[in-house]
């Protein structure tokens, strides 16, 4: 089976990309042969270069409205979205080539807000998934061109099917109910990776990117408190980066004005977050809005406690562990004082306490959140849509 695959970044940190590496080297052991457009040569091109696997670089941009937060944005709005909607329409072009002369059955998109494999595939008529990973406006505010309802339309058009990574961004789209659409959970690791051991080290953890939406800012309130009340306060590792410099600048303000900024350490982007997770006390996980929650996960996976806000993907994870287990499997929190007081009990407590939640948190993903469980779903899915 011939699949082109169009990727919105070459960023090897995102739980997107994560996800879809693990994705498509189980689909190739599968029997699937991919195309992999993506929208520069950077990073996670240079990764699937070297494994061989065929990548195509066309310049192309989210189907999203530029920014305007300031005058100077505000100016140049227009011009912006005029260059991005003929740019992207000259890659719809290109890339409806490149897949008719590869012999595509299939395009599948890997996020939500990219449109140009949906219409080169509705000009070749083949089947085209979006793979829906996000909310779009209240996780990563981004609003699409021309509407939301316009653009959700294209999600119920003919030969059109979606992917969505959780039962909530589902019903967020209006999908729940539709026959072309299918909730697959990301995979995030492969069965054999789970980490044994359950060795902790006195710190905290946050990761992921470094963004209001993923509620750093509020995490960092919150370990005030901690602070405030408890000298003893393990100190903060903060694992990510931001996209926007100035807003790393407001966070390293932010702890100053605190007075936590000799306990609140940034890290930036690391290679072993797995074991840092595995050696955390807890990993906090404070998103507002979560499409899935990929780090949750492998925090799972790596036998750590997640303290998690109760909302979104998290509460999704944390619903799906309760279900399948009989009991929870995390930590939930819906305010300051549950947070400050979750952090309280694992100083307090030690290891011991939640060692038959760890347990029950890798079996959950264990069922659901494998590498091997995600590309076994997407296969069954693509067979049933080439069947039709």
């Amino acid at each position: 089976m011939k699949v082109v695959y169009v990727l919105s970044s070459t960023n090897s940190f995102g739980g997107a990309t994560k996800s879809f590496y693990l994705m498509v080297k189980r689909l190739i052991s599968n029997g699937i042969e991919p195309v992999i457009v993506v929208p520069d040569n950077n990073d996670f091109c240079l990764t699937l270069r070297k494994e061989g696997i065929r990548t195509i670089v066309l310049n192309f941009r989210s189907a999203i409205y530029p920014p305007a937060k300031n005058i100077r944005e505000i100016l140049l709005f227009v011009p912006k979205l005029i260059a991005k909607t003929v740019l992207n329409k000259i890659a719809a072009g290109k890339l409806c080539k490149e897949a008719k002369t590869f012999g595509a059955e299939l395009i599948h998109t890997n996020v939500s807000v990219v449109d140009i494999g949906m219409k080169a595939a509705r000009k070749l008529g083949i089947p085209h998934v979006t793979h829906i990973r996000e909310y779009g406006d209240k996780d990563f505010n981004m609003h699409v061109f021309p509407s939301k309802s316009i653009y959700f339309r294209n999600f119920s058009t003919e030969k059109s099917y979606t992917i969505c990574i959780t039962k909530d961004v589902s019903k967020y789209y209006h999908l729940e109910n539709q026959k072309n659409s299918k909730v697959i959970y990301d995979g995030v690791l492969h069965k054999s990776d789970v980490i044994k051991g359950n060795k902790k080290d006195d710190y905290f953890l946050f990761a992921g990117r470094l963004e209001e939406a993923k509620g750093i800012s509020d995490l960092m309130k919150a370990y005030a408190k901690l602070c405030e009340t408890r000298k003893d306060a393990f100190p903060l590792l903060v694992a990510g980066e931001s996209t926007d410099k100035n807003y790393t600048v407001v966070l390293h303000e932010l702890a100053n004005s605190l007075n936590v900024s000799e306990k609140v350490r940034f890290l930036g982007n690391r290679t072993d977050i797995l074991e840092l997770m595995s050696k955390a006390a807890a990993l906090i996980v404070p998103s507002r809005s979560e499409g899935f929650g990929f780090i949750t996960a492998e925090a799972m996976f790596s036998g750590c406690i997640v303290i998690g806000r109760d909302t979104a993907g998290t509460k999704e994870q944390f619903d799906n562990g309760l279900e399948l287990t009989g009991d929870e499997i995390g930590l939930r929190y819906q305010h300051e004082k549950e947070l400050v007081k979750h952090l309280c009990d694992v100083m307090d407590n030690g290891i011991e306490p939640y060692l038959p939640m760890i347990e029950r948190a890798k079996k959950t993903v264990l069922s659901l959140y494998s590498a091997e469980q995600q590309a076994e779903n997407v296969f069954d899915f693509y067979i049933n849509i080439l069947e039709k």
